[in-house]
């Protein structure tokens, strides 16, 4: 019988209202816990919303429309089009500037937190016993240090060696590696 009208299918129901079909989400690992509550920041002339927008931007892992929907605007891609362009909320950009000068300076590799980092895990590994480690991060904070110094030579020699003596290939090194014949034939 045809119907003038659609008629529902209870099968293609059924199969919607089921499990979910295809790949589940990945969930996003969480790089930094937002604050429950964002105050106005006097002291930079920023209001509430505008704080929120300012961490999440720098340190909330997300772009600039994410960070303003996370902040709560509205209109959250206008919103961070004019917090960013510097015209319109100054304090903002200078804000932001501000929180990525700080994350840049704490996260920063300098030769001292390095060193730092190298003496106490050689620390912990004598402590622990772990002495190969040790001595890795010892080898390590010595190279920092500039007291070991590694250095190796390649030397493509292009040569028939089936036809030459020993003496001739000694020659032949010698001559190339610029030093004497002072060498003895267990040295080889």
């Amino acid at each position: 019988m045809l119907y003038p009208y659609p008629v529902p299918c209870t099968q293609w129901e059924d199969s919607m209202s089921g499990p979910k079909r295809g790949r589940p989400k990945k969930e996003k690992p969480v790089l930094a816990k937002a604050p429950k509550q964002f105050e106005a920041d006097e002291e930079q002339g920023l209001t509430e919303m505008q704080t929120a927008f300012v961490w999440h931007y720098t340190e909330g892992a997300c772009g600039q429309t994410e960070a303003a929907r996370r902040a709560g605007f509205s209109y959250p891609a206008n919103a961070a089009s004019r917090m960013l362009n510097g015209k319109d909320h100054p304090k903002v950009t200078k804000a932001i500037r501000l929180a990525q000068e700080e994350l840049r300076e704490k996260y920063a590799i300098t030769p001292q937190k390095t060193g730092k980092l190298l003496w106490e895990i050689s620390e912990m590994a004598v402590e622990s016993g772990s002495y190969n480690a040790a001595v890795s991060a010892i080898k390590e904070l010595n190279q920092l240090a500039g007291l070991t110094v590694h250095r190796s030579q390649n030397l493509n020699i292009n040569a028939d060696m089936k036809g030459m003596s020993r003496d001739d290939i000694k020659q032949r090194l010698a001559k190339l590696m610029g030093i004497e014949d002072d060498y003895k034939d267990n040295d080889l």
